[in-house]
């Protein structure tokens, strides 16, 4: 069966996974899925198994790259006519042998990063599995699941769009039927169910300086290959936004995406509520030194 190999040391292993469990969950098919309980030097019939890959994915890192043995494994990738593309976990002395290949750079955003490798693989043929519900993305772990998601801020007259890419597939039927649930514990209403979108609106309970109570819609867009998640909201919203009222949107987001994979619901909104907690504390803060600046300047001007 064609497959995706990843190619890693030891040390590497834990990442080599979680990247094996976001591939997994865009459909693609990676094979064998790294396994912490297994060291990978212990891969079965590791020959066959690069023989059937058609993309093999280096894990670079120092310890890979001072492997000779996993060198070699990567001449023969070459040789063989396998889509060689390098992952940058560890910075390192790039060798020879993945020099000229095709790199993406994972020492920054991870998710950002899974991004572009999907685009990679995607572009050039990578096996994937058919979306159907036989063939459902894995399950993560919960260990692997952000808290939370890089987002895409796009800024259009007088109206600001947040933009999130969740790495999932699901079937229109099935996300239908979930995502009411995470509407109701998260305080939205339905406004829209279309083909490929559905749309809702933030019902107005939060108390002041909570980003959560800006009037704004969310709108989940299935995609090929992962969900398109944004808010949408006008500029006078927000304003007096610090960074860290945007970050509990990227929390919601990254909630949205864990209820997806785990389908649990219990529990998610706690990190969500617990940094918009600190977000009104900033903002009453600044509010209320403001306060005393201008008391204070005027006391000194009456005097």
């Amino acid at each position: 069966m064609s497959h995706i190999l990843l190619l890693y040391a030891p040390p590497d292993q834990a990442f080599a996974r979680q990247l094996a469990v976001q591939l997994e969950q865009r459909g693609l098919i990676v094979w064998p899925v790294p396994d912490l309980n297994t060291p990978p030097d212990l891969v079965d019939d590791l020959d066959q198994v690069l023989e059937d890959a058609t993309h093999v994915l280096g894990i670079l890192s120092p310890d890979m790259v001072a492997s000779e043995d996993l060198m070699h494994r990567c001449d023969e990738a070459r040789e063989q006519g396998k889509r060689l593309i390098g992952v940058l976990h560890r910075p390192c002395e790039l060798p020879e042998q993945v020099r000229q290949c095709t790199k993406i750079d994972f020492q920054g955003q991870f998710l950002l990063a899974v991004e572009d490798l999907v685009k990679q693989l995607s572009k050039t043929g990578a096996p994937t599995h058919p979306l159907s519900v036989v063939n459902a993305p894995p399950v993560a772990k919960p260990d692997l699941l952000p808290i939370s998601l890089p987002s895409e801020r796009c800024w259009r007259e007088d109206r600001l769009r947040i933009n999130y890419n969740l790495p999932i597939i699901m079937p229109q039927e099935e996300l239908e039927l979930r995502l009411p649930a995470f509407f109701v514990e998260f305080d939205f209403e339905l406004l829209r169910v279309g083909d490929k979108a559905i749309r809702t609106q933030r019902l107005p309970r939060y108390k002041w300086f909570d980003p959560r109570r800006a009037q704004h819609t969310l709108t989940v867009r299935k995609r090929k290959g992962n969900l398109e998640v944004y808010y949408r909201m006008t500029r006078t919203q927000v304003y007096h936004w610090f960074p860290v009222h945007y970050r509990v949107l990227d929390r919601e987001a990254a909630m949205l995406y864990r209820y997806l994979v785990m389908g649990k619901i219990d529990g998610l909104r706690i990190p969500v509520d617990r940094l918009a907690r600190r977000a009104r504390l900033m903002s009453w803060t600044s509010l209320v030194l403001a306060l005393i600046i201008v008391v204070g300047t005027l006391y000194l001007i009456l005097i």
